[in-house]
């Protein structure tokens, strides 16, 4: 085992990979809040209350490759919740790879109510609306006086976040670094505290109101790629058209408009965001025939499309990072009807250009502004 895939931890050690697999990934499947997170358990396993420790398990959120899940799994009764697939498919991952059964791990997606548990131990997530929400959840969950642990990369952490968990939590704490990280700590209130409203964006030229759940993108307002984007949906097709990144879904709204009689499918990999891209499109196309796929990118689906649209991330986590654009591009390619077209937008800056000319036959630009350039590709 290298020393960029070997995790030693206090209770043993584990073999972690990001998922999917990338070759020479300069990105590392754990990391300094992970150690952090499992020695303070350690620490601290005495606040665990006795009598529910035998029976209800440890709620285990936002876990990035399995890390704290798989380190814990054969040491107490674990639950888990997450709201991306890739990092549910890299706990599957690495699990298979050490050898450890997940059939008695308790698992939740985002939009699911959390189980009864004993304590939680939370990585805190990049967006802070998903760790309100979260917290709100745990609040209704825990029994009061429950222990909760979480805890980040320096480099990561919101400056307000002890304001915002004493929101959330009685007695919050924040601890001194180590392994480059920070740790956090608070018990569960007397009464469980409201969760934060969702937000709502108006489309008033569209006549739209959307519900944007809590870590989905764009939560404040629309965002100026998004806009652009919207402005050069196709028409005029009647077959099968992917939203590819639905987020919040406004993009498939807009090419069910634009195609009446075209069959969409909207595909993320958050489970919170097909949860808003669902209402957004029950509410204002109810009779239309889409369906929801929760997976990574593609993967999973045998269905071809006449036309993709693609507006895709270029980071991954907080890391800067293409792959993830170029790894959809792939399934684009794969999974285009012969005729169809991939649309896909990206900032002017990134190079989109030659790497989609390097997987398609034809590649021609639709539209630029002083941010943003939109592509056709086809085969």
């Amino acid at each position: 085992m290298s020393s960029d895939t070997l995790f030693t931890h206090p209770f043993g050690a584990l073999t972690l990979r990001r998922w999917p697999h990338l070759r020479d990934d300069p990105l590392r499947a754990w990391d300094g809040a992970d150690r952090y997170l499992l020695e303070s358990l350690q620490e601290s396993s005495q606040e665990i209350p006795a009598e529910q420790g035998s029976t209800a398990p440890l709620l285990i959120l936002n876990d990035q490759c399995g890390a704290l899940t798989l380190a814990l799994i054969g040491q107490r009764p674990v639950a888990a919740s997450g709201d991306s697939f890739v990092a549910h498919a890299a706990l599957e991952a690495n699990a298979a790879d050490n050898g450890i059964e997940l059939s008695a791990l308790d698992w939740r997606w985002a939009d699911q109510p959390l189980p009864a548990a004993t304590a939680a131990m939370i990585r805190v997530p990049k967006e802070l609306s998903l760790l309100e929400w979260q917290l709100a959840a745990v609040s209704a969950a825990l029994p009061a006086g429950a222990p909760v642990w979480l805890a980040g990369m320096d480099k990561h952490l919101p400056r307000n976040l002890v304001e915002v968990l004493g929101r959330y939590l009685d007695q919050p704490q924040a601890g001194l670094g180590r392994h480059k990280a920070r740790i956090f700590h608070g018990r569960v209130p007397a009464s469980p505290v409201p969760a934060p409203a969702a937000a709502w964006l108006d489309l008033p030229e569209q006549g739209w109101r959307l519900r944007v759940d809590a870590g989905v993108f764009s939560r404040q307002q629309l965002d100026i790629g998004a806009r652009f984007f919207l402005q050069h949906i196709p028409a005029g097709i009647d077959g099968d058209i992917c939203d590819l990144g639905c987020g919040n879904g406004v993009v498939g709204m807009m090419a069910l408009k634009q195609n009446p009689a075209a069959r969409l499918w909207s595909c993320d990999e958050s489970a919170l965001a097909l949860a808003s891209a669902r209402d957004n499109i029950g509410r204002t196309f109810a009779q239309r025939d889409v369906q929801f796929h929760l997976g990574n990118g593609l993967d999973g689906l045998d269905q071809q499309f006449d036309l993709i649209l693609l507006n895709p991330p270029f980071h991954r986590g907080h890391a800067v990072d293409d792959s993830v654009a170029r790894m959809l591009f792939r399934h684009a390619r794969r999974q285009l009807k012969p005729g169809g077209v991939l649309r896909v937008i990206g900032n002017a800056h990134l190079d989109y250009l030659t790497v989609l000319r390097r997987q398609f036959g034809k590649v021609t630009q639709v539209a630029r502004n002083s941010k943003f350039i939109i592509h056709d590709a086809s085969l």
